[in-house]
């Protein structure tokens, strides 16, 4: 039987070009793809750049204003409003170098706030209480556009960039919250924390080298500088110590010696009569400051104004609640608490009040002598100031 051959398929391999020509290939592919590959690394590197650049001239835009509105309210000045906001502006980088602004860039006017919140800005009106600073990298500001590392491989341009930021000032209702315990009638340079009651001061008002007096100067310091300010604050006092009969005076835990006043020759004849007046006991802060925040929540308080609380003591607070525990719940009023820890302060006190100003959104200071004293309370003053938009 003959039988037919088997026929055999026969596999067809793909037709492989050599090493040598494969890669040649690649190489081609590479050089066509290089000027794309160019292209997005240096849009990627640009892009970041610009985002950066357009960051740090936001920041140095808001400071410029800040700066500028904080100097328009403790002078009144427009030119010195200008000349600090120029000043901190160049001092803050924009793509490696200082800000540089023009008067044209300062617009001056007044900002409040609408039921809603928010703020609204007007031009040239008044009472003047605001500034917006327009921050400017264009081709027309001092500064020129951003420079880009790539700009070359586009159309040779730089990156044109603006800010506008406004910063004002308002109205605010203070509240001096003082310490007038037995130990504020010590030296301001007595180490002491305490006073015994063998003390011949204790039965005395207060003596012309004491803490109290060196605290009533301060408060002078700080009204002149709230006279020479276009804010229109009120300011009230409240004192602390605790219920104490001694040397013929009955002092009491808390009391509201001056109400809320736009007239600080109040102020003035208040502590001028404390200073006058024989007072001694314990130290009840809390007590005081509770106080302060039923007198700046109250009839007396504006809705409008900045409440803001300055709380000053030379020693440690000796009923239960922390001071902590009030800021607090004045942080929730819309109440600022600012505080300062005067004299021969232990670090636990220094500590507990600079907790208290952190719960109460404020700053803390320590004041180991008068003249820093002095100071703590005028850099109080010149930090009303908020940036609005």
């Amino acid at each position: 039987m003959n039988r037919e051959p088997v026929m055999k398929s026969k596999r067809i391999r793909p037709h492989r070009l050599p090493p040598m020509k494969r890669r040649g290939v690649t190489a081609v592919m590479f050089i066509i793809l290089l000027p794309v590959l160019l292209l997005f690394i240096g849009f990627s590197v640009d892009l970041a750049y610009m985002q950066l650049s357009r960051s740090e001239l936001r920041a140095a835009t808001d400071l410029a204003a800040k700066a500028a509105s904080a100097e328009l309210a403790r002078t009144g000045s427009v030119s010195a409003a200008i000349a600090k906001g120029k000043l901190i502006a160049n001092t803050n980088r924009v793509a490696g170098e200082g800000l540089s602004l023009e008067d044209s860039d300062f617009v001056f006017g007044n900002t409040i706030r609408s039921a809603t919140g928010k703020w609204a800005f007007t031009e040239n009106a008044s009472p003047m209480n605001a500034v917006r600073v327009n921050g400017r990298r264009t081709a027309a500001a001092p500064d020129g556009e951003v420079e880009l590392f790539f700009s070359d491989l586009f159309d040779g341009g730089g990156f044109p960039s603006t800010a506008t930021a406004t910063a004002g000032f308002i109205n605010a209702d203070i509240c001096l919250v003082l310490d007038r315990s037995s130990s504020m009638k010590l030296a301001v340079s007595d180490t002491s924390i305490t006073m015994s009651d063998g003390d011949p001061r204790v039965c005395d008002i207060p003596w012309t080298d004491s803490r109290w007096i060196a605290l009533d100067d301060a408060i002078r310091i700080f009204l002149d500088k709230m006279n020479n300010t276009l804010a229109k604050e009120h300011i009230s006092i409240v004192t602390f110590a605790s219920n104490y009969e001694m040397c013929g005076s009955n002092s009491q835990s808390a009391t509201l010696d001056q109400p809320l006043t736009s007239d600080t020759a109040n102020i003035t004849l208040a502590m001028e009569k404390l200073s006058s007046t024989i007072w001694n006991g314990m130290t009840e802060t809390s007590e005081g400051m509770s106080l302060a925040r039923t007198e700046l929540t109250g009839s007396n308080a504006r809705p409008t104004a900045q409440k803001v609380m300055i709380v000053l003591t030379d020693g440690a607070y000796t009923n239960a609640t922390h001071p902590a525990v009030v800021a607090s719940g004045a942080a929730s009023d819309n109440i600022r608490v600012h505080t300062i820890t005067f004299g021969s302060c232990p670090t636990s006190v220094i500590s507990d009040l600079k907790t208290t100003a952190d719960a109460g959104g404020g700053y803390h200071f320590h004041a180991p002598d008068a003249s820093t004293l002095n100071d703590a309370f005028s850099r109080i003053a010149g930090s009303l100031s908020i940036l609005t938009q």
